[in-house]
């Protein structure tokens, strides 16, 4: 790889569910970067932990009747990220996503903070987003600043990217407005658990209409605590996984470029069930992908 882009790419001597399948559709890029968080930081560790669990479960998918395992990954590594500068790094992970969006790879990011959306999302050309998140992220800058974990999809609205969001519960009225004036959609957990999966799933279809291009993506904070504890930024009342991914499967189709899962702190995960989640999520994400491109 002489690309210029991949200036900043470092393998990782461990391979997410032990693959290195080159030929291989999906592209796995461990993002390590946790400079903005606000709660409970340690989140750049979330791709190694979640590399890890990767290694012990299996890799048959009921759901999509689907085997990653004949399938396999191809382990890229991990960007190497700048100590304290989120707008290098932004820059430096949308340098290396485009290199694989160009070579028609369906990129599965591991963050890291939901920050590293943004250059992601940029990278592959995405021009929709469906994100599950417990908060908007639509503000105008935390604590002075505008590229900050709660702020990412607002920063992504500022590029003309069509959003949903699903599973919010921790949002400020200035969000709401922002929402409101800017056309960006959302679907509270509440609204979920009174509607149903079959509901949601036909509002993501027909606000994707015009889409060509979709990126999905898991901030691990959607997820209720009791299934997943060890996230940056917990917030209680979340969804189940299996509504997430029951949901995913209704709407999912071939335009799906790229997902990544974010915000898992494994400091904060000492049993390890978050990072084995989060791996499951890419996992059953990836099968359902498979399914529809067959």
């Amino acid at each position: 790889m002489s690309d210029s882009r991949l200036l900043y790419l470092n393998e990782n001597s461990r391979k997410f569910a032990g693959f290195n399948k080159e030929n291989s559709p999906f592209v796995i890029l461990g993002l390590p970067m946790d400079i903005t968080s606000s709660y409970r930081p340690g989140s750049r560790f979330a791709p190694s932990a979640i590399r890890e669990a990767s290694q012990y479960i299996e890799f048959y998918s009921l759901r999509a009747d689907e085997d990653m395992g004949e399938i396999g990954f191809n382990d890229a590594g991990d960007v190497v990220m700048h100590p304290s500068n989120v707008e290098e790094n932004v820059k430096r992970i949308r340098s290396v996503a485009s290199y694989f969006a160009e070579k028609g790879k369906i990129l599965i990011s591991i963050g890291g903070e939901h920050t590293v959306s943004i250059g992601t999302v940029l990278g592959t050309n995405a021009d929709c987003v469906i994100s599950f998140d417990a908060h908007l992220d639509l503000r105008e800058e935390y604590m002075g600043y505008r590229y900050d974990h709660a702020c990412v999809m607002r920063r992504l609205s500022e590029e003309g990217i069509k959003i949903m969001e699903i599973g919010n519960r921790a949002i400020s009225r200035e969000e709401i407005q922002y929402a409101n004036s800017s056309g960006i959609r959302f679907i509270t957990t509440n609204e979920v658990n009174i509607i149903g999966i079959r509901e949601v799933a036909k509002r993501v279809i027909n606000f994707t209409k015009e889409c060509s291009r979709i990126y999905l993506s898991y901030d691990m904070d959607s997820i209720d605590p009791s299934y997943a504890p060890g996230v940056a930024t917990p917030e209680p009342e979340g969804l189940s996984p299996t509504t997430i991914l029951d949901t995913v499967k209704l709407f999912i189709d071939r335009r799906i470029v790229a997902f990544d899962v974010v915000e898992v702190s494994p400091s904060y995960d000492p049993s390890g069930i978050t990072s084995v989640l989060g791996s499951k999520l890419i996992l059953e994400t990836s099968a359902l992908i498979r399914s529809k491109l067959l």
